[in-house]
């Protein structure tokens, strides 16, 4: 699974980033390590969690498990948000005594061949995130898991290739105050990464409505199932995690018998969790004769 393998090599890159800043001394390493131990550790939770929140619905939680994907990503952006304020106070309490980072000469490769390797592995990382992503998307499912992971690993690629010009840019400048000014600028960089975290979690949390090209497909789906289909009401839609919920008034003509219009309200319901997978979908059905006002 694409989850397991990201979180594994990640794992291999924050140990590799540990010895690279026990060689340096250097905050922009160390700014690195942070960051590949947040993929670490994001990357374990996502793992975790994405198989919790797909288990079938229950008789406690008739709604299903998808909270645990909000959750985990509620975890990961306090978590990334922890540390970018532990990098902030490590950057700024050198930039405050003005020690120096240990570059020297002969340990200058093997720290910008970690951050280079980094880069790469990032990239590579993202790819194969990218792919699963777009599969799921086949399905009409949105998973708060992956879609954190890749944009994790797809800017790892763009701050390790900055780190490692960044460790050159200190060597040649023999220059501390610049170190410390790229681990501030490292740790907001954490802080950015933390917050549309932060947003989608309270996004699910407060019932957000789905996407409008979801909600007019969810529209078509249902106009296109029979003719005697008039269309549909009081849209409602949310998600939570992997799932999607959804209910609506179906309008059909007054005169149809409850058993064929229960029947073709099933119908509805089978075509769009055709189309959604991961869907739960609540049709109640009303005549075409309501008043204008009840509808």
């Amino acid at each position: 699974m694409a989850l397991k393998q990201a979180f594994l090599i990640s794992l291999g890159l924050t140990l590799i980033k540990l010895l690279g800043f026990h060689l340096s001394g250097s905050m922009i390493v160390l700014a690195s390590f942070y960051d590949s131990l947040t993929d670490s550790l994001v990357s374990y939770l996502n793992y975790f969690f994405y198989g919790k929140a797909r288990e079938k619905a229950d008789h406690q939680h008739p709604f299903g498990h998808g909270g645990f994907e909000v959750v985990s990503c509620l975890a990961q952006g306090v978590l990334i948000t922890i540390l970018g304020c532990l990098l902030a106070y490590q950057s700024g309490s050198q930039l405050l005594s003005r020690s120096e980072p240990s570059l020297e000469p002969e340990t200058m490769p093997y720290v910008v061949g970690i951050m280079l390797l980094s880069a790469a592995s990032g990239y590579v990382i993202q790819w194969f995130l990218g792919r699963y992503e777009k599969k799921l998307a086949t399905t009409g499912e949105v998973s708060l898991t992956v879609q954190s992971d890749r944009a994790h690993y797809r800017s790892d690629f763009y701050t390790n290739s900055a780190g490692a010009l960044g460790v050159l840019t200190v060597y040649w400048f023999e220059s501390s105050t610049l170190d410390s000014i790229l681990g501030l600028v490292g740790s907001a960089f954490l802080f950015k990464t933390a917050w549309p975290l932060l947003v989608s979690t309270f996004s699910h949390i407060m019932h957000v409505e789905a996407e409008p090209e979801i909600q007019q497909e969810i529209l078509q789906l249902a106009l296109s199932t029979d003719k005697l289909v008039e269309g549909i009401h009081r849209l409602r839609t949310r998600r939570l995690g992997p799932n999607l919920f959804v209910d609506f008034h179906l309008k059909l003509p007054a005169h149809m018998p409850l058993v064929e219009a229960h029947r073709l309200g099933d119908a509805v319901e089978a075509k769009i969790m055709e189309r959604f997978p991961r869907a739960d979908v609540l049709i109640h059905l009303d005549p075409d004769n309501l008043p204008d006002e009840e509808v």
